[in-house]
């Protein structure tokens, strides 16, 4: 029996998970029939982990929790720490990374109490690829360094492997490039000596996006469709739709656009077959990537809402809630503002021609009564008439300008008169436009430490202040979505390219100045990115109801891009904007050079500041 449960374990530690369930179910048999509780509950343990891996969407934390009080009871060490470590796995796929270095650490004093110095190694190496996540570089390099000391000493082929491609994957971030394919040779080194087909499939994987990345595109697609190969016999939907995936952006990268397609679309797939949300969007923009090479606008524009939709789907499902009653609530009452007003409107109106009436009335009794005040009455009565009447009227005035201001909040005054007009308002050019993108860095890291108060109440006092900055400088706010914010000059003839720089730097001072307050809480900070791109737009109005102004074109989709190739807490401005810009004493520019731009290919770019004063 004892080998039994121990196979099933050995069979779920090397992704057989099927063999390690028909194991634990032979185990949970004989222990039952001898009323082996300690063995009985070591069975039911692993048969509980292997199902709930072979399917993610049986995940239950519950249930493991109860089996570890069992555990503790039963003095099941070994087995506790086992469980933590799996507990530590559900919480970072679904993002809770907080509970998972938790019970991470949990995992690791128990190993070490008890000496088991292979459980501290692999604690060791689940922390790095967490604190990875985090993209906490150093504590990822710590730990990863600390599980490679141990394993190299315990001369372990599979876990020096795994340690080896830890390493790797934080120097693709870190670089240098070169070091991270170093690694992963070595990780590939390992797993062939061990031979391990599932670590094989993953080095060559991890090995052949590295030699893209290097632009090495021939040794890379060799290097893909053999780990292609090795995860296809292995049937292992999860690495097949990151091989795929990157298949695709190789292919991509050639303009071979019919591969890159196909391995698009396969890399969904097998996302789909996951049931993992970080991988199904991955698999949704790379499909939109390719639309967009093939000028397929509608599919684009579809995996482009698909992929949006999973961006934050991370969150805990408590605060999404919250977040959705919070709008739900605002849009009732902004309805219930908005009703207020109309009633009261009415209400005046009505109220004014009951008071005329009223007042004729009075007067013809008074004529039929005292014929002899009538002209004193009938005078009295018309000077009522007028201070009701001019009141009533300020009264509705003051409403009316309430209204108008409302949808001035909404729209530009040239589109809100045409608006009011004619009921409608026709699409403009636009020439010449500065387009301003910002976006807050690690945004969905920092919303899992905050509650649907505190991130409502942080965005609000940010999108505030830009709104003041954008007013004060003539520009032109364009919407919000999420924590990315838009806005323009060039719309009126307040603002131009200069106004739009000069709001960026304003902004990120504001964001500077917040992130040095020591009063404020470190979670509640952002760090921010900026692009500006300038060029001709079409602007105006669609739809009937909750209508927004909005801008089109190359040029808002290439600020968007310049947003998403700046650093954190700079402003990246495009070749047309630095154009506008190079001779202005007011900003230093700082070149870039070329960069590869998703959609564009190769773009010149400069980060742009305020010039210093003496």
């Amino acid at each position: 029996m004892d080998s039994l449960i121990s196979n099933s374990y050995s069979a779920y530690s090397d992704y057989r998970y099927e063999d390690a369930i028909g194991l634990a179910d032979q185990a949970i048999k004989l222990a039952t029939k001898s009323n082996d509780e300690s063995s009985l509950l070591k069975a039911e343990f692993y048969k509980a982990i292997s199902i709930q891996e072979n399917d993610p969407t049986k995940s239950d934390t519950k249930l493991i929790e109860e089996m570890m009080i069992r555990m503790d009871e039963l003095g099941l060490e070994l087995e506790r720490a086992r469980a933590h470590n799996f507990l530590a796995t559900i919480y970072s796929r679904y993002g809770d990374l907080e509970k998972s270095i938790e019970n991470y650490l949990a995992a690791k004093d128990i190993f070490e109490s008890t000496g088991n110095l292979t459980g501290v190694s692999s604690t060791h190496s689940n922390l790095s690829l967490v604190y990875y996540d985090q993209r906490d570089y150093e504590e990822a390099f710590f730990h990863a360094r600390k599980a490679l000391e141990m394993d190299i000493a315990m001369k372990s082929l599979y876990k020096i492997q795994s340690s080896y491609n830890n390493l790797a994957i934080i120097f693709e971030h870190t670089g240098p490039l070169d070091s991270a394919i170093y690694y992963h040779k070595l990780s590939l080194e390992y797993a062939k000596l061990g031979k391990n087909p599932y670590s094989v499939g993953l080095a060559l994987s991890n090995l052949g996006n590295n030699y893209a990345n290097k632009g090495d595109l021939i040794l890379a697609e060799e290097t893909l469709l053999e780990a292609l190969r090795i995860r296809d016999s292995l049937g292992y939907s999860r690495g097949l739709a990151y091989t795929h995936n990157r298949l695709a952006n190789l292919y991509q990268k050639n303009k071979q656009l019919t591969k890159a397609k196909y391995h698009a679309e396969k890399s969904l797939e097998n996302a789909e077959k996951a049931g993992e949300v970080k991988i199904l969007r991955m698999a949704y923009q790379r499909l939109q990537e390719v639309a967009e090479e093939t000028g397929d606008y509608r599919s684009e524009l579809a995996y482009l809402k698909k992929a949006t939709l999973l961006k934050d789907s991370i969150l805990n499902e408590s605060n999404t809630k919250s977040i959705t009653q919070m709008m739900l609530n605002y849009e009732f009452e902004k309805k219930q503002i908005l009703d207020s007003i109309k009633n009261e409107q009415e209400k005046r109106e009505r109220d004014l021609v009951f008071n005329e009436r009223l007042q004729v009335e009075r007067s013809r009794k008074i004529i039929f009564m005292i014929s002899g005040l009538f002209l004193l009455v009938l005078a009295v009565g018309f000077f009522l008439r007028y201070q009701f009447v001019k009141k009533s009227r300020e009264i509705i005035s003051k409403e009316k300008d309430r209204s108008d201001e409302l949808l001035l909040n909404i729209l530009r005054a040239e589109v809100a008169e045409e608006l009011k007009a004619k009921g409608s308002s026709d699409a403009k050019d636009f020439d010449q436009v500065t387009v301003i993108f910002t976006d807050f860095a690690d945004f969905t890291k920092k919303v899992q430490q905050l509650s649907a108060q505190e991130l409502v109440k942080e965005l609000n006092i940010c999108f505030k202040a830009f709104d003041h900055i954008i007013h004060d400088l003539g520009l032109e706010k364009i919407k919000t979505i999420g924590d990315a914010y838009m806005a323009a000059g060039g719309l009126n003839s307040k603002s131009g390219a200069k106004e739009v720089a000069l709001a960026a730097i304003q902004m990120k001072k504001f964001i500077d100045e917040r992130n040095a307050d020591p009063n404020i809480s470190k979670k509640i900070k952002f760090d921010m990115r900026c692009g500006i791109n300038s060029g001709p737009v079409v602007a105006g109005i669609v739809g009937i109801k909750k209508f927004q102004y909005d801008i089109w074109g190359d040029t808002v989709n290439t600020a968007q891009r310049m947003e998403a190739n700046c650093e954190i807490n700079r402003i990246n401005i495009s070749e047309n904007t630095y154009s506008l810009l190079k001779d202005d004493s007011h900003f230093t520019f700082t070149e870039r050079g070329f960069m590869a731009v998703k959609g564009k290919g190769e773009m010149e770019m400069w980060y742009v500041d305020e010039r210093k004063l003496d």
